[in-house]
Order: C-alpha cells, then structure tokens, then sequence
C-alpha cells in the first residue's frame, strides 16, 4: 500500500500509540517531511516559536517512537532497535557535554572569560570530541539505510503492507 503525505500524517496520529504491526518507507518518510516542515515554520517565529516546536516534538515522542518501531517490525527487526540507537545516540551526546563541561564551562555558562581557549588550548578538545561525533555519524547513516530498507515478505508482525511480495 503506497501512502500519499496527507494519508501518512493521519495515519501518524491515528496510530497515535500503535506499537504493534508495521509501516510501509512511505508513510515513515513522509511523517519525517512533515515533522521537519513543522520544525522550521515554527523556527520563524523566533523564541515562541521554539517553544511551540519543543511542545509539539514533546507530543509528537509517543507517535514517532510508534511509527519507528513499526517501521522496523516491516524490515523484519524488533522495535528494541530503536531503543539501542537512541540509548546510543543519548551517550554519545552525554560524552560531548561532559568533554564540553570538563574542558570547556564557559561555553556553557556564556562567561567570555572561561571561553578564551585558543589555538593549542582547544585542539584537544576538539579531537576528544571528534570520537563520539563519529559515532553519532554512523549510526545516523545506519539508521537512514535502515528506514530506507524494502519491505519483508509477511513476518511475524504482520503481512507485507504492500500486499504480494
């Protein structure tokens, strides 16, 4: 079953908390376009719009970790996938943070005096953080090739959406 962009975002929200069964590249890939449109026109509306955008990301966390999980049921993975690369991709930012708050406070705190590293002074905190920043990397590749895998045959989530294989 093809899914046009209005057909994928209603079924997004009707499938609102839907763990189970599976969902075709299309409608995966069209809620992601209509996620990142929402994103940047709400961007154009300065600090209330951010605020919005973090308010409905919020409401959004269920609905996508339900569509991301019936993405992977469709290329034949468990739902726990998407729990092992954000577990993965929350580490590797946390690494960061810390290389950032050990190395780095003033650019956290906004203190120009604490951000003055210069040169050889920032150099090893640049390539401390190039480690975590690869892994990020990889698993955002990994993770698009994925999404973008082709529909299994029938599986033990469900039938092919598309019908025949």
């Amino acid at each position: 079953m093809n899914v046009d962009f209005i057909t994928a975002i209603k079924m997004y929200f009707a499938n609102y908390a839907n763990f189970k069964g599976r969902s075709t590249r299309a409608e995966y890939w069209w809620v992601m376009l209509f996620m990142f449109l929402v994103s940047c026109a709400l961007s154009l509306f300065g600090t209330i719009g951010n605020y919005i955008n973090y308010a409905f990301s919020l409401a959004c966390l269920i609905p996508g970790l339900a569509l991301g999980t019936r993405r992977l049921h469709d290329t034949g993975k468990s739902g726990w996938w998407l729990v092992i690369f954000y577990i993965a991709m929350a580490a590797c930012f946390a690494w960061v943070v810390t290389i950032l708050v050990k190395n780095a406070p003033g650019l956290l705190t906004g203190n120009p005096n604490e951000v003055a590293m210069m040169g050889e002074e920032i150099l090893p905190v640049i390539a401390s953080m190039a480690i975590p920043y690869m892994v990020m990397f990889a698993g955002s590749i990994w993770w698009i090739v994925l999404m973008c895998k082709k529909s299994e045959p029938d599986n033990q989530y469900g039938p092919n959406p598309y019908g025949e294989y």
